[in-house]
Parts: C-alpha cells; sequence; structure tokens
C-alpha cells in the first residue's frame, strides 16, 4: 500500500443531518435488531453492575474485585480472536441466539445460588469465566452483524444507532440495577436480567437475514484463517496502529474496576449512587450517539480513535481526585462521550475500510485488545491495596496519556489513511 493509499473505500452521499438516522431506522429489520440488541445491553449492564455491587457487599479486597472482572476479561481475550474467525464462517443470528440463551443460564445461576444463601467468590469467578466466553462470542458478531442487515451508506449511522443502545443501556441499567437490589434484592435483579436476555435472543428469530459468511471463505482451516487475519493488520499500518491505541485499555479499564470502591469506600454512596455513576457515562454517550448518528461518516477515522483514548485516559486521571459525588458525575458522564466516539469511529471506520471476508477477524481483535481492559483490573486493584485507591488509579491514567499522545503525534500521518 502507497504513502499516500488511504483504506477506506467508500463514501456515503451527503443529506441533512439526521435523515441518515431516520433512513437507518427505516431499513428492513434494523429496528428489529436495533431492539434486540436493546434488551441485551440493559440486561447485561443490569447484571454486570449487581454482580460488582454483589462482589464488594462480600469483600473489602480491591485484589478481589479485580480479580472477578479479570477471570472474566482474560477468557475474552483469548477467546476473541477464535470467535472472530466463527463469525466469518457461521451464522451471525446463530451465534447470537446461543450466546445470549447462554448468558441468561449463567445469570440464573447465580440467582439460584443467592437464593439458597450460598454464593461464593469461587461461584462468581466460575460465572465469569463462563459469562466471559459467551460474550467473547458474541461481541464481534453483534458489530458485524449489523453490517449484513444495513447497506455500507448506512453503516456509520447504524453503528451509531447500535452504540446509542448501548448508551441507553449503560445509563438504564446500572439505575435499574441499584434499583432493583433495593427494591427486590440481588435475587431479583438477576431473575429480571436473565428474562430480558431469553427476550432479546427470541427476537433474533424474526429477522431472516442470517448473517453467513461467504462460502469462499469458510474452506480453509481455522487457525489458517486466524493468521490471515493477523497478517492482514500486521501488513496495513494504520490498522496496526489502532489496534496499538485500543491495547491502552489494559489501563482505562481501571475505571470499571474502580467504580465499585469508589462508590462505597471513597464517596460513602449507597447501591442507588453506585448506579447513578455508571449512569452518567452512560449518558454521556447515549448524547454522544445521538449527535453521530445524524452525522456522515467520518473521513479519516483513525486521529478521531486515538484522541478519545487520549482523551479517556486524561479524564482517568481527573477521576482519581473524587473530591465530591457530583465532580464524579461530571468526569462519569465525559468518559461516556470519549467512549461512544471511540467506539463510533472504530467499528464504523475499520468495517468501512477491511474487506467483507475480514471483517470478522479484524473486528474480533479489537475486542482482543480491549479485553485487556478487566485484566487491568486485577493489577490497579492490586496497586490500590498497596498504596491506596486515588493514587493507583492516578497511574492508570498517566501511563496511557503519555503513550496515546506520542502515538497521535507521531502516527498521524499513518493515521489519516484509515
Amino acid at each position: 500500500m502507497g504513502a499516500g493509499e488511504r483504506l477506506a473505500i467508500e463514501e456515503p452521499e451527503n443529506g441533512s443531518p439526521w435523515s441518515h438516522a431516520g433512513d437507518t431506522f427505516r431499513i428492513p429489520h434494523f429496528f428489529t435488531l436495533w431492539s434486540s440488541n436493546l434488551i441485551q445491553f440493559v440486561s447485561a449492564f443490569v447484571y454486570t453492575v449487581v454482580l460488582a455491587w454483589l462482589v464488594t457487599s462480600l469483600t473489602e479486597s480491591r485484589t478481589v474485585v479485580g480479580l472477578v472482572g479479570f477471570a472474566q476479561g482474560g477468557v475474552m481475550f483469548l477467546a476473541s480472536p477464535l470467535a472472530g474467525v466463527a463469525v466469518d464462517r457461521l451464522s451471525k443470528r446463530h451465534l447470537l441466539f446461543v450466546g445470549r440463551l447462554g448468558l441468561a443460564g449463567v445469570v440464573a445461576a447465580i440467582a439460584a445460588l443467592v437464593a439458597v444463601g450460598h454464593i461464593e467468590i469461587w461461584h462468581i469467578l466460575v460465572a465469569s469465566v463462563a459469562g466471559g466466553l459467551l460474550t467473547a462470542l458474541m461481541q464481534p458478531a453483534t458489530q458485524t452483524y449489523v453490517f449484513d442487515v444495513v447497506n455500507r451508506q448506512h453503516l456509520q449511522s447504524a453503528v451509531s444507532l447500535n452504540a446509542g443502545a448501548t448508551s441507553v443501556a449503560h445509563t438504564a441499567g446500572p439505575l435499574v440495577g441499584g434499583a432493583l437490589v433495593g427494591a427486590i434484592g440481588f435475587v431479583g435483579a438477576y431473575v429480571s436480567a436473565a428474562v430480558g436476555l431469553v427476550l432479546s435472543a427470541l427476537l433474533l428469530l424474526s429477522i431472516p437475514v442470517i448473517g453467513r459468511a461467504k462460502p469462499s471463505v469458510s474452506h480453509a482451516h481455522w487457525a489458517s484463517d486466524l493468521r490471515q487475519g493477523l497478517a492482514y493488520v500486521w501488513s496495513h499500518p494504520p490498522v496496526r496502529l489502532v489496534l496499538m491505541a485500543c491495547s491502552m485499555s489494559v489501563f482505562n479499564g481501571s475505571v470499571a474496576a474502580m467504580r465499585p470502591i469508589f462508590a462505597r469506600h471513597v464517596l460513602g454512596v449507597d447501591s442507588v449512587g453506585y448506579g447513578a455513576m455508571a449512569a452518567a457515562a452512560g449518558l454521556g454517550g447515549l448524547a454522544t450517539a445521538v449527535v453521530l448518528a445524524g452525522l456522515p461518516s467520518a473521513r479519516r477515522p483513525g486521529p478521531w480513535i486515538v484522541a478519545s483514548m487520549l482523551v479517556f485516559a486524561l479524564l482517568i486521571v481527573l477521576y482519581a481526585f473524587a473530591f465530591s459525588f457530583e465532580y464524579i458525575l461530571v468526569i462519569e458522564l465525559l468518559t461516556g462521550v470519549a467512549g461512544q466516539v471511540w467506539m463510533v469511529s472504530t467499528f464504523s471506520g475499520l468495517q468501512m475500510a477491511v474487506p467483507e471476508e475480514m471483517r470478522g477477524r479484524v473486528v474480533s481483535l479489537v475486542f482482543t485488545v480491549v479485553m485487556l481492559a478487566p485484566i487491568g483490573g486485577l493489577f490497579v486493584g492490586l496497586l490500590a491495596d498497596s498504596i491506596g485507591d486515588r493514587f493507583a488509579l492516578g497511574i492508570f491514567g498517566m501511563i496511557p496519556a503519555v503513550v496515546l499522545a506520542g502515538m497521535l503525534v507521531g502516527g498521524y500521518r499513518s493515521l489519516r489513511r484509515l
């Protein structure tokens, strides 16, 4: 690829800012897919928030809290590349259906253990591993199935609307989860999440698009497919640089790991306050998704991907000060904005840039490096137990901020070719 060549292969037509979003919702079956994803995202956030609050009620160890995230994230990190191969070979709709039903089973099992009064940390670790495997299977399928349902012209709008569903869930899920724990307890909250996951799976059956890869890409050995995906990334410097930037999630994920610690031990709020903190990030992401859904595709998403990661890292440094609950709500809101810009820029930009037969594998590699985030959660927990919550989080913000700033300046020309 020449120095001046860009990977992007097609630009959408211009139109009024909000016509893109309206036209996308009118594409057959997209609204059903969006609704199914929304229900699944809300249910998953309810489960995640309630699980974190349950862990902090069983132990005060920051290391154990990080270990739970590490168990899920480590499995996802290892499984995501092969999940991308599966997505390029099998029906995405079927993968999502099986994955969501399986995750509902995991949630129901935790609910049963809590109900009989025998829940222990090792049970939660096992559930985290199982949930990680299922989520690793679903994540690349969730993103690339959107491409199968809509056309290329509406891809950024569809990805933004799908990301908007994530942000609605990120806002509503923690609020609902925190309220459910206070109103009907852990068991009721888990049962509600399991029912939502089953409903989201059943909705997929009404979509006739199965999202299967072209037959020509499914004859090679799985290991060969995986090597081809890695070789493609390595031979395209802009994609390689984006993945390197996304790997800074090992530090950026410290917010999710330390949020329940800051809520319970630094700010002294209850489960509703903790839910509000997570919801503020979702609200920021939702507002950003609404704006991005009405805009045409970014012509050069590469710099935006790295810049949004840099802003998120700087916000982690500000998070460490945490002098009031209101201050943290503002910081959480801004992390949602930065995270949403990253998500839309990354998944719409890469899917527009790479060949169709490579989409699943390249997207899965993004999820692979992003899954370093929960792994970093273990180490920030260990550090917090040693030097304190604020110092640990501040260090986990400063390191990626320095690296990403250098990456943005030094790799700007390459990033502009994506």
